[in-house]
């Protein structure tokens, strides 16, 4: 009975075989880097990304097909614009070579080659680009891109994974426990029969250090270091553009609160000469506010009214028996010179006096710009500056410095400072609210980034940073001295990275 006893459980064991039991996997659950600082790495977003190279002025990404065509996309490798109307020649290496052309096609930075790539050999392609802004030389390796799923080497404790699954495991511990019920004696040998049997595959701890965690808080970044892979297309289609990081030589400037006016030489307020009633002819009828009018033309029709003293004089003339001809005639009113009319007062009916103003006129490409300076100490070294609003965004106006008051205007207890607006003023308005960012010398920036670059995520300035032609990685970044259109970067990129400054919005949002 004993043996047909050991006979059925080794027989269950190798029917029904158990699964292994891992107690442990031999990580280390100590804290790694003490005081490190932990970034989130998150996963990466490809999707028909090809093969690229760069070269001194362009970049080139090639894409291969199905079918007997392979595409390029070309670009600036400085900005990553699409770059059109290039000359694109190759030469394939293999046995035998291949020379041929590629075609523009309508979409901007985007040729095609009528050509199969085999994807059972590796070809290296050299690609010469002729273009207006200058010739270069591209090479882009394309290796076999069929390859079989690799696989792994057998692990020793594979050879007998099969001889354990969790039904095995039911069937011996059900079947133990009848036998101890029993036969205690047999119950014992089978019990020391199974250990033997899982003793190679049963793992309580691999032997690493359990310290606690390191006390030193870690600053987590969220987003930091995640990487995203966006083909070119994708990246013609969202428009993206780079700048290099480098040093530079910037403007060094002050921040200070203005308004745009309208220059003096050409802004005229009409008042009436004599207290008068607007009249209304309809040969000349009153101007619209928004209208553009010339030199001479007639802006409103004016009936003056007597004073007391002229009322006066003519009721005793009267009394006396005086016949006297005593009569104002009608008063034009006419502007004084060519421009826009800004604020329109004039309403038939109306009896206006030498305080009211009429109408005001101004020539909207001439435009000054009033600042308030409250740091006295800076004044003598202003000598120009840029404006910047947030009405009209991603949009820098060049300043003209006209003057500087020499009085402290009592209400504010600033100078007011008088900047020309350059030819770049079509959607300024008057009376707009501007930065103004005054030049107060040149300063020396050791990496300087366009300022819209940055991004705010969670407090922290961050940028991202083209690091291949398909594929971009989120740093922060430690910023220093800042103007109107640059910033300095401490800490986060080297010289000659190509940041992102326009589309890493999208970029942000993919996850």
């Amino acid at each position: 009975m004993p043996i047909v006893t050991l006979f059925l459980v080794m027989l269950g064991l190798v029917v029904f075989p158990t699964g292994l039991t891992w107690g442990h996997g031999g990580e280390d659950h100590g804290a790694g880097d003490h005081g490190a600082a932990k970034v989130i790495q998150q996963p990466s977003v490809s999707s028909g990304l090809g093969y690229g190279a760069q070269g001194d002025r362009f970049e080139g990404v090639v894409v291969p097909t199905e079918g007997p065509l392979t595409w390029l996309y070309l670009s600036d490798v400085a900005s990553n614009a699409a770059v059109a109307q290039a000359t694109v020649e190759v030469e394939a290496t293999g046995n035998p070579g291949w020379t041929d052309t590629w075609k523009p096609t309508p979409v901007a930075g985007v040729y095609r080659l009528e050509r199969l790539l085999s994807s059972q050999e590796a070809v290296t392609l050299t690609i010469t680009v002729t273009h207006a802004d200058g010739s270069d030389l591209l090479l882009i390796a394309v290796p076999s891109h069929n390859h079989p799923p690799a696989t792994s080497p057998e692990s020793p404790e594979s050879k007998y994974q099969h001889l354990f699954t969790p039904v095995g495991v039911v069937f011996v511990v059900v079947f133990c426990m009848v036998m101890l019920l029993r036969r205690k004696k047999a119950a014992a040998m089978l019990v020391g029969l199974l250990l033997m049997a899982t003793a190679g595959h049963l793992h309580a701890h691999g032997g690493e250090d359990h310290k606690a965690p390191s006390q030193q808080p870690s600053m987590i970044v969220p987003g930091s270091g995640r990487e995203v892979a966006l083909p070119k297309s994708s990246q013609f289609l969202l428009d993206v553009r780079t700048a290099a990081a480098a040093s530079r030589e910037v403007i060094q400037t002050i921040r200070l609160v203005g308004r745009v006016i309208a220059d003096p030489a050409f802004h005229v307020r009409v008042h009436p000469q004599l207290p008068s009633r607007i009249g209304y002819d309809p040969l000349f009828p009153p101007p619209r506010s928004g209208q553009w009018i010339k030199r001479g033309q007639p802006l409103a029709v004016l009936d003056p009214l007597l004073s007391l003293g002229e009322k006066a004089g003519q009721r005793q003339s009267l009394l006396k028996g005086e016949q006297m001809e005593f009569s104002v005639g009608r008063e034009m009113v006419l502007a004084p010179i060519d421009g826009q009319m800004t604020d329109v007062h004039i309403v038939p009916g109306d009896v206006v006096t030498q305080n009211d103003v009429l109408a005001e006129i101004i020539d909207p490409a001439h435009l000054w710009i009033e600042a308030v300076l409250y740091d006295i100490s800076v004044a003598e070294r202003i000598i120009g500056g840029t404006a910047a609003t947030r009405q009209i965004p991603g949009k820098h106006f060049p300043l003209v410095l006209m003057g500087i008051s020499p009085k402290v205007n009592p209400e504010n207890l600033g100078l007011h400072l008088q900047f020309a607006l350059g030819d770049n003023t079509a959607p300024v308005k008057v009376g707009m609210p501007m930065d103004v960012y005054a030049h107060t010398g040149a300063e020396l920036f050791g990496i300087a980034i366009p300022r819209v670059a940055l991004l705010d995520q969670g407090g922290i300035p961050m940028v991202w940073v083209k690091t291949a032609p398909e594929r971009f990685v989120s740093r922060p970044v430690a910023l220093g001295r800042k103007t109107a259109e640059w910033v300095e970067v401490l800490q986060g990129i080297g010289p000659a990275e190509k940041v992102v400054v326009q589309g890493h919005n999208q970029l942000n949002a993919m996850r």
